[in-house]
């Protein structure tokens, strides 16, 4: 039987009993159901998980003991940063959940003509919702390690700064297909990915101005969530560990 996987953001060593927060303690025993004596996995995000086993179980509380640590890695080759448009929240959502199971190891969401547009509090507690979402991904998929996710910022304000590794923004309406054949495979990739709508010609010009190469996806027009699990699939199958 699969043992559930928890990620625990805190100093895990074998051997030991800790107190568990009380937002992973209620999804353990009243979502779950787990009981004193089950067994299951935990991780912090440094890297390897740990056996570890329900302890001390009341009506309210519970302990875990840590057991032994695996040095289990499932991360991709290749480093991939995800940029990705605010769309609404359902799709937002899907698209950020599927990136985390396909190995995405950076995601930046910006606001762009198209997109939602966020004030500062809504973007702070939209943030919060996704670094969740990151973590549910991450204990499903078996992944160890958890995406970094940058603050809100504004596509203008990304494309400014420095870039020095290979860098798609997806259009369709590029000329330019994804080259399924590099001479020298990369090992950082970007990928920039619009909302609802796509991006206006003014930031694709923007973007190949500050050294992004537009490519589309073919001749169907796919919605932002399958463009971001479509793009990523296929670079990790070219490039990454996707085979």
């Amino acid at each position: 039987m699969r043992l559930s996987r928890f990620y625990l953001p805190l100093s895990l060593s074998p051997l030991t009993r800790i107190d568990l927060p009380k937002e992973v303690l209620h999804y353990m025993l009243n979502v779950l159901r787990l009981r004193e004596g089950d067994k299951l996995r935990v991780f912090n995000g440094e890297g390897g998980e740990y056996d570890a086993c329900l302890v001390d179980v009341g009506k309210k509380n519970a302990r875990l003991h840590v057991g032994e640590w695996h040095t289990i890695e499932r991360e991709s080759p290749l480093k991939l940063t995800l940029v990705q448009a605010i769309s609404r929240t359902e799709h937002m959502d899907y698209a950020l959940q599927k990136a985390v199971e396909l190995g995405v190891n950076t995601i930046v969401p910006i606001m762009t003509e198209r997109s939602v547009r966020l004030d500062p509090i809504t973007a702070n507690k939209r943030a919060q919702h996704w670094q969740k979402i990151l973590i549910s991904a991450c204990e499903q998929s078996g992944r160890n390690r958890l995406p970094t996710l940058h603050a809100v910022t504004t596509l203008e304000n990304y494309l400014s700064e420095p870039l020095n590794e290979l860098a798609y923004i997806l259009s369709p309406t590029a000329h330019y297909p994804l080259p399924l054949q590099l001479e020298t495979p990369p090992t950082t990739l970007r990928i920039v990915i619009g909302a609802e709508g796509g991006f206006t010609t003014t930031e694709v010009n923007t973007a190949e101005q500050a050294g992004y190469k537009a490519i589309s996806l073919g001749s169907r027009i796919l919605r932002t969530e399958t463009a971001t699990i479509t793009i990523l699939a296929i670079c990790q199958a070219l490039y990454g560990d996707l085979a």
